[in-house]
């Protein structure tokens, strides 16, 4: 069976920064259908209503969308974020919302062919222990509660998940992560009421209770190393199998995966490692209805295609794509 995916990478304005690959499960391949240029760090992709949205992470920060067509994407314009560096981004019918590294968030409206910013909301407070990292805020992923109500935003910098009314920016909650943690990517099981936090920082990952009008409460905190590493290490993204027995979580430096068990609450285990095929390994995506997975290596300039053990754990199958800088995959169609 054929699988079309996006990928956003860094690149170059004047370069190919969107890539349209297909993954052909019976032959085990993954081959490049397209690419497309236009768009400065289009470093994190949505798709909704036939169009495909981009955050340009750039020092003037943008948000860029596309018409999908059958054959091409048409570059329709792009609406200013108020703030450096979108690096994530999230789209539902005519709005979009983007995490700015710069230590915002804001919300966009489509309307026709003109994409307009409408709300936008600064993060202030004090800082983590990381100097280096932490020296101011840095948001890093917007994401919606399933109550279709609110927004889970995660700061890197203050150390702080924020809840947000989704509608109007308005904050609801603020919940303090560990010291230094750094949270980075968050990820709602869809049927228990928990959502998982990758800390870029410790690379760990945190487990959050969801209650009514966006609360959450912080359950448990797992390491995601194995035992004995003491190389440079940062949390990168995670995925929950789509039989919901797994959740993977990439991590760079020691460029590997951590693969967690789930129990029947959603809590997870101590997880079990399998070192990747890459250098820094970035995004990746699990195919819904076969055991194939995607990782995107940032620095080694490539696209990995793995296979799904019944243990959860994946076996590389010898097959790369080339692509400059990838940070993102998704499935083509899906939000």
């Amino acid at each position: 069976m054929n699988h079309l995916l996006w990928i956003g990478s860094y690149a170059k304005k004047e370069e190919p920064g969107i890539y349209k690959v297909m993954v052909d499960t019976d032959a085990e391949a993954i081959a490049l259908k397209n690419r497309y240029s236009g768009v400065e760090n289009p470093s994190f992709l949505a798709e909704a209503g036939g169009f495909l949205y981009a955050a340009s992470e750039s020092m003037d920060g943008k948000a860029a969308f596309f018409q999908v067509q059958s054959d091409s994407l048409e570059l329709k314009g792009t609406a200013d974020s108020g703030e450096m560096g979108p690096c994530h981004i999230y789209a539902e019918d005519t709005y979009v919302w983007t995490a700015n590294y710069g230590g915002s968030v804001t919300k966009y409206e489509r309307s026709g062919e003109t994409l307009a910013r409408t709300a936008f909301s600064k993060h202030e407070g004090a800082t983590g222990p990381n100097e280096e990292r932490q020296d101011g805020p840095h948001v890093h992923s917007v994401v919606p509660f399933p109550d279709g109500k609110h927004l889970l935003v995660c700061d890197l910098g203050t150390d702080t998940l924020v809840v947000y009314d989704k509608e109007t920016l308005a904050v609801v909650k603020e919940v303090q992560a560990a010291p230094g943690a750094g949270p980075r990517m968050s990820l709602f099981h869809p049927e228990k009421s928990v959502v998982y936090v990758m800390n870029e920082l410790d690379s760990t990952v945190s487990v959050y209770k969801v209650g009514d009008g966006g609360m959450i409460t912080h359950l448990d905190t797992l390491a995601g190393l194995p035992d004995g590493y003491n190389g440079e290490h940062t949390g990168a993204d995670l995925q929950l199998s789509p039989d919901q027995r797994f959740l993977w979580a990439t991590i760079r430096g020691w460029d590997g995966v951590a693969v967690f068990d789930l129990e029947a609450d959603g809590s997870l285990s101590k997880p079990r490692h399998v070192k990747l095929d890459g250098k820094t390994p970035r995004s990746f995506y699990a195919l819904k209805t076969e055991p194939f997975l995607v990782v995107a290596f940032q620095d080694s300039n490539e696209l990995c295609l793995y296979k799904i053990e019944p243990n959860g754990l994946p076996t590389f199958t010898g097959k790369r794509l080339a692509v400059t800088a990838p940070v993102c995959v998704i499935k083509k169609g899906e939000k």
